[in-house]
């Protein structure tokens, strides 16, 4: 697991989880009292002087933070960075309300560190401001606390997601998972159950040129071999095959092996699971697309779950989709 490291806190910017502490107003619960942040999906705002940003800063934001997101079919960015002057963001109360904000104040005098304001005036968001006052500083202190924004910005927007989500829930359909496999998810009435099993869901969302899948498997725990990632692919690729069939005759979902498969233990909710991303296709038809699978052993009844997610757009980028379908499985036992 990537270390999670502390942000110090300067006075007037407070650190807030963002999350952990409970409310007591049942309105509050899902946006903390506060209106809605604004931002296109994984948009970050850099607010720098042309002076700072332009040269070295610059390719260290592309490097750290636009290098493309694994297991997608087409090169899409981590983060779509704007730029902005200080004088332009200071002066419009918009800007100030985006969801990713990260500030770089480069003057004489300042003291070299990172502070970070969470959900402080609207919800979700989180400002990072970097004051330093000399390069080495600033590079070093970014690089240090590249993986903390990256993961905080992820999480805005997956509980942006599940608060829309949470408005319009499908209810029913939470409950048969809960019912099915001890696990809390939130799913969008836009969701349906194309099938299921004693230990098997396909959950769906479909319009015109786009399908949204979740795959959920359970199995006994037999033990930590199960989480390598031949043998998550194996699994996967077992499942599928028994239930996720094209629409040409014995066509069927499968593993696309031809490309990078990426894996990584990731924390969700208190549960560890491992993370695996790539491509599928269909066998015997010309379809695919990306998947990204979390793999984890159940505390609540000891099994081994699958929550597989995969996504058919073939005339859209898929990155933003794909973030609709991880924001259900970041509900769990939420």
């Amino acid at each position: 697991m990537k270390k999670l490291y502390i942000i110090m806190v300067a006075c007037g910017l407070l650190l807030i989880t963002g999350g952990c502490k409970k409310q007591e107003n049942a309105k509050d619960s899902l946006t903390k009292g506060l209106s809605t942040s604004g931002g296109k999906t994984l948009e970050m705002i850099v607010v720098a002087s042309d002076e700072v940003y332009n040269g070295a800063l610059r390719d260290s934001i592309g490097y750290n933070f636009e290098i493309p997101q694994q297991g997608l079919n087409q090169k899409e960015p981590l983060f779509d960075v704007v730029h902005l002057k200080p004088e332009g963001f200071i002066h419009s109360d918009m800007l100030q309300k985006h969801r990713n904000i990260l500030i770089i104040d480069f003057k004489k005098g300042n003291p070299n560190k990172m502070y970070s304001e969470i959900n402080q005036r609207v919800y979700p968001q989180a400002v990072y401001k970097l004051m330093v006052d000399n390069r080495d500083s600033m590079f070093s202190i970014l690089s240090r606390f590249y993986f903390t924004i990256k993961h905080q910005f992820y999480a805005n927007e997956h509980d942006r997601v599940y608060t829309v989500f949470k408005k319009d829930e499908n209810v029913k359909l939470d409950k048969q998972i809960k019912d099915n496999f001890g696990i809390n998810l939130t799913i969008s009435a836009d969701f349906y159950l194309a099938k299921k099993t004693d230990d098997f869901f396909w959950i769906r969302k479909e319009t015109d040129h786009e399908s949204y899948d979740i795959m959920i498997y359970k199995m006994p725990f037999t033990g930590n071999g199960l989480y390598g990632q031949e043998k998550i692919i194996d699994i996967r690729d077992q499942i599928s095959q028994k239930n996720i069939p094209g629409p040409a005759n014995g066509s069927y979902m499968g593993t696309e092996k031809r490309f990078d498969i990426v894996s990584d233990t990731i924390k969700v909710n208190g549960i560890l699971m491992v993370e695996t991303r790539g491509l599928w296709r269909l066998f015997g038809d010309f379809m695919g697309g990306p998947f990204v699978n979390y793999a984890f052993c159940n505390p609540a009844t000891d099994d081994f779950v699958m929550i597989d997610c995969f996504l058919y757009s073939p005339k859209k980028s898929k990155r933003d989709l794909l973030i609709q379908l991880e924001s259900i499985v970041y509900s769990i036992n939420r």
